[in-house]
């Protein structure tokens, strides 16, 4: 056969697509030092880029109830100078090295993570134990940071996302926990943190009892006596480990964080929810992906694509060390907001749809082709082993989570869904207009609903 440009190509038969080859998660190597540094080291053959995650064992229970936040601003302000270098001079030093340094304050503990090329991997080693051994934690560098931080808590109030988010913390979690108040700090704990007491905060908890240094990419032979030279001859024998405390649930409520003339309502609807150690962990993942989980999730499918009521909702557990939350989340017109909230409870009751086959099936394959994606880097590698080390998970933590989602079917899903989600019992935080949204959210089933403020 011929066209006007000549004989058309002649294809062969569509070639067989295989099936994907098993993976696993890298295995890592180990070492501890003698002042009680553990290094976790993965080898990653051709990531010239490596990945450093210092792990400290800090959690936010370790701050003084008045300095909520010190641990961040401590954080925050280890590279703005240290005993040794002026910030300029350290920040021109990690430039010179082409590294890139960034800390992580959670409920569980800190991070502190580096990113550099492999041919200059000793010399930031040495710019990262220069920081969190002896930093220079000087007033005016602290008092910026505290700046910034107000700035960011203000910033969080106005935004109406970030505000339900607040707000639905603040109610999910016992009233006057740590976990009910921002990681961060807030307003009044920020203010009061000065350098002197970062300072103490940074000599009483940093040091390298329960720290372990995860790397990951292309790692030299020498490693292992970079390390050492490096964090070796690191002491800090007054360091005070605090025990981690579990989070208590909250009460169910409903509030709204007024937003006068809002055009829409931010809303965060769910409850209290489990840890990765709980072995209903698979199971809830798969439920709560087929819920909200995919752009054609149940939720998104009818409050999106059906009616129309939001550009996007979804739904998911966020573990913590012990414990957790699940919510729905999303941005809806400020006039169907009651509607929307009564949808969602319909879907959100699985008696009169099961999950099916198809829909676990599909969330399954979801998790296991996105795994060997997400941790094909060696950023990728070093953060994943930083949130099982935070969670005191084992190495193959991710191969045992894959096997077992492989496992769930229909019915386990849908026996850890019920067991944990209950449509009747959610707590619900709104940013919006209390003005117009009080009496649909009323009339949507949530008879005690509170007006707050966040200040």
């Amino acid at each position: 056969m011929t066209d006007r440009m000549g004989p058309l190509p002649q294809f062969g038969p569509r070639p067989q697509i295989a099936p994907p080859k098993p993976w696993s998660f890298p295995s890592p190597t180990r070492q501890t030092l003698d002042n009680g540094l553990e290094q976790i080291s993965y080898r990653l053959p051709g990531q010239h880029v490596v990945s450093a995650s210092l792990v400290l064992d800090v959690p936010l229970a370790a701050e003084p109830a008045d300095l909520e936040g010190i641990a961040a601003i401590t954080c925050r302000t280890l590279d703005e100078g240290t005993d040794e270098h002026s910030a300029d001079e350290f920040a021109e030093l990690l430039e010179s090295a082409g590294a890139g340094f960034g800390v992580d304050v959670a409920s569980s503990g800190l991070q502190l993570i580096l990113d550099v090329p492999d041919r200059r991997l000793s010399p930031a080693l040495a710019l990262l134990a220069e920081a969190v051994r002896t930093p220079g934690l000087n007033e005016a560098d602290v008092d910026r940071q505290v700046q910034l931080r107000l700035a960011e808590i203000e910033q969080a109030h106005a935004n109406p996302t970030q505000a339900a988010a607040i707000a639905f913390r603040r109610s999910v979690f016992a009233a006057g926990s740590r976990y009910s108040r921002l990681t961060e700090g807030e307003p009044s704990t920020v203010s009061a943190i000065t350098a002197e007491r970062a300072r103490q905060f940074h000599h009483d908890h940093f040091g390298p009892r329960g720290a372990k240094l995860i790397i990951a990419g292309e790692l030299p032979d020498d490693v292992d006596s970079l390390v050492a030279q490096h964090f070796g001859d690191w002491r800090a024998d007054d360091q005070i480990s605090v025990d981690h405390e579990p989070p208590i649930a909250g009460v169910r409520r409903a509030v709204i964080v007024h937003r006068p003339g809002a055009v829409q309502a931010d809303l965060q609807l769910g409850g209290f929810g489990i840890d990765r150690s709980d072995p209903r962990w698979a199971d809830i993942s798969i439920a709560s992906y087929i819920m909200g989980g995919a752009f054609l999730s149940r939720l998104n499918s009818v409050l999106r694509e059906q009616l129309g009521y939001t550009y996007g909702v979804r739904m998911g557990f966020q573990p913590l060390r012990t414990g957790g939350t699940f919510a729905v989340s999303g941005s809806f017109r400020t006039e169907v907001i009651g509607d929307a909230l009564t949808e969602a409870g319909k879907l959100l009751s699985i008696s009169d749809k099961p999950f099916t086959r198809t829909e676990v099936d599909e969330a399954v394959n979801y998790f296991t082709g996105v795994s060997p994606l997400r941790y094909a880097t060696a950023d990728g590698v070093a953060d994943q082993a930083a949130v099982q080390a935070l969670a005191q998970l084992p190495d193959d933590y991710l191969d045992q989570r894959l096997a077992a989602l492989r496992e769930v079917t229909p019915e386990s899903a849908a026996a850890a869904y019920t067991s944990l989600v209950d449509p009747d019992g959610l707590t619900l935080a709104i940013a919006g207009d209390a003005d117009k949204i009080t009496e649909p959210i009323r009339a949507a089933g949530f008879d005690d609903v509170t007006v707050i403020d966040l200040t």
